[in-house]
């Protein structure tokens, strides 16, 4: 994707995109790990803002699922 910390908001967006298309766990886990080590606070904030997107449209679901992966991923990149 980029050197860690300098993603730009395309770039946040663009790997948001792959993350929620993706098709099964495997392909999930897949993208993750390559990009974790990219995922900075532009990221962080896109992904809030996509959870937000989902709320407004109804989809509690999937804005419930993507909060809750993007935790999982500051937990992993963070280490908190």
């Amino acid at each position: 994707m980029s050197t860690a910390g300098t993603m730009t908001h395309q770039q946040a967006q663009a790997l948001l995109r792959k993350i929620v298309r993706a098709k099964d766990k495997d392909e999930l886990q897949q993208i993750i790990s390559v990009n974790l080590s990219s995922c900075d606070g532009v990221f962080f904030a896109e992904l809030e803002g996509m959870v937000e997107m989902f709320r407004a449209r109804g989809d509690e679901s999937s804005a419930r699922k993507l909060k809750e992966l993007g935790d999982y991923m500051a937990r992993l990149r963070f280490m908190i």
